[in-house]
């Protein structure tokens, strides 16, 4: 995760920040966060979706814990405060080791196209929700490779994923619904980059 410690502190440009605005404002559509006190943001980075998430909830407290692998986007995490909101970080990578705490949601953002078994990890997430809770994963829609300028050196390990993908991940963890929906697209390249939400519930 070399590469995200050296562009911690430069990440949050404005571009970003009102793309994850954007991303938070489609996935708030779907979401009832109205029972939702703890969340889990998986690969937080520098908490721009969580963050946009919760705040546009000003009336409701929440307590998050961002996890990442790169210490300095949670740094640059740690760093922001919300009223509503009472932040953790953890640096951990849960493709290697476990984490033995429950969420009444986990959220992750653009973070699934890096993981080396991204089935194998949803199911180890949904072991550690609260009765009921909820999964939601924002990432790319299959993409051709082109999105990211480097794939190998951002640590990219899918080129997206298809609404296939993820309802097999959904049967392979028990969940007992799965909703899969288009909530922004990037243009860049000269091409649409649909990105999706796909949502697991525990009911």
């Amino acid at each position: 995760m070399s590469h995200f410690n050296e562009v911690a502190n430069e990440w949050d440009t404005t571009e970003k920040v009102t793309m994850f605005n954007n991303i938070a404002q489609g996935a708030l559509k779907e979401l009832d966060l109205s029972e939702v006190k703890t969340v889990m943001d998986f690969g937080c980075g520098t908490g721009l979706f969580s963050l946009a998430l919760l705040e546009s909830k000003p009336d409701q407290q929440f307590e998050l814990t961002g996890i990442d692998t790169s210490e300095g986007m949670l740094a640059v995490m740690q760093n922001k405060q919300l009223a509503n909101v009472k932040t953790h970080t953890l640096n951990i990578n849960l493709e290697e080791s476990d984490l033995d705490q429950k969420f009444d949601l986990i959220v992750s953002s653009m973070a699934f196209h890096h993981l080396n078994d991204p089935e194998k990890v949803l199911i180890k997430l949904s072991k550690m929700l609260n009765p009921g809770g909820k999964i939601a994963i924002v990432d790319l829609e299959t993409e051709d490779g082109s999105f990211h300028p480097d794939n190998a050196a951002m640590g990219v390990k899918h080129y997206g994923f298809s609404r296939q993908d993820l309802n097999l991940w959904s049967v392979e963890s028990n969940f007992k619904m799965f909703d899969f929906k288009i909530i922004h697209t990037i243009h860049k390249n000269d091409k649409d980059y649909p990105l999706f939400l796909g949502y697991f519930h525990q009911v």
